[in-house]
């Protein structure tokens, strides 16, 4: 299983690709099979007008993203660690923070 993840061209934000479309909110990101993807991927790489740097989150067996990217995604799905905190973004949201746990 994989996420897809890009950042919106206008002004930078990270976003995850939902069942829904593209979301800002991670907790929204869709659980995606090796095949599709490897082929949004493609389709996203492709668009690069719309939302740029696309790329692949491996998910550990507990749905979480493997140990060399634990962090790296922590402060993308939960915002940067200083200014705005993870806290104020996941209030945002109205969920807890993702990616808290191994």
């Amino acid at each position: 299983m994989k996420l897809l993840t890009a950042n919106r061209l206008t002004d930078g934000l990270t976003l995850w690709f939902s069942a829904a479309g593209w979301s800002e909110d991670a907790a929204q990101a869709a659980r995606l099979d090796d095949d599709a993807a490897e082929a949004l991927l493609t389709e996203w790489k492709a668009r690069e007008t719309e939302v740029v740097g696309a790329y692949l989150i491996p998910l550990s067996a507990a749905d979480a993203p493997v140990q060399r990217e634990h962090v790296r995604e922590f402060v993308r799905a939960n915002g940067p660690t200083i200014g705005q905190t993870a806290d104020e973004i996941a209030r945002l949201h109205g969920r807890a923070d993702i990616f808290q746990e191994y």
